[in-house]
């Protein structure tokens, strides 16, 4: 059960990983104050929020914090560079060098390794890129995929899949295990800083 735990947070913190400190990028539209909401396979509200610019060493970011209800279950630090969109920090733990999430100007066929160090080991991936269709609460997107697979100690194998709406963000995460759905998030709500609501029928579904 432990070992299944660490494995759900590091995919968990893998999974919300989007925004920018130039607000420039097309699948990161983040301003301090907006929020993601979601509804999770378990049926509970999980939120994402924007909440400061921060410098993390030499990097500007931007600190994210996710929770449900009044509990925090995670903050992350990321920030864009001309290479794309890198994670520079996990709850309060720096990497030595960011890790890329998402490439600039992603394009279908795009793969990149991935490598974390975390208190529970060296976590390392390869992330692919693929195009697919995501029906969510919020609307009906043609979204870009980020696909990351790894296996457990005991060689069961995890698929992470990402949804990349434009102009919005992550609309959809799943989380498979040996093949079978294991954990879902699918967006309910967003809310462009300045607590915008957005209409999902006033932003252009490319």
């Amino acid at each position: 059960m432990a070992i299944l735990l660490k494995i759900k947070a590091v995919f968990f913190l893998l999974l919300l990983t989007f925004t920018q400190v130039s607000f420039a990028n097309d699948f990161y539209p983040l301003e301090d104050g907006s929020l993601w909401k979601y509804k999770d396979s378990n049926n509970k509200t999980i939120v994402k929020k924007a909440v400061r610019e921060e410098k993390i060493g030499y990097y500007p970011s931007v600190l994210l914090e996710v929770s449900e209800g009044l509990k925090l279950l995670s903050s992350e630090h990321i920030g864009v560079t001309n290479e794309g969109v890198f994670r520079f920090a996990l709850d309060g733990k720096r990497f030595d060098q960011g890790a890329l999430i998402l490439k600039d100007k992603p394009m279908v066929g795009d793969k990149w390794p991935i490598t974390l160090t975390l208190d529970s080991g060296k976590f390392i991936t390869e992330i692919k890129v693929s195009e697919e269709e995501a029906i969510v609460p919020f609307g009906k997107f043609k979204c870009l995929v980020t696909t990351a697979i790894s296996k457990d100690e005991k060689g069961i194998e995890y698929q992470l899949k990402n949804y990349h709406a434009q102009n919005i963000g992550v609309v959809k995460v799943t989380i498979e295990k040996a093949g079978r759905i294991y954990y879902e998030l699918e967006l309910l709500e967003f809310k462009l800083g300045g607590n915008k609501t957005s209409d999902p029928k006033s932003i252009e579904k490319k």
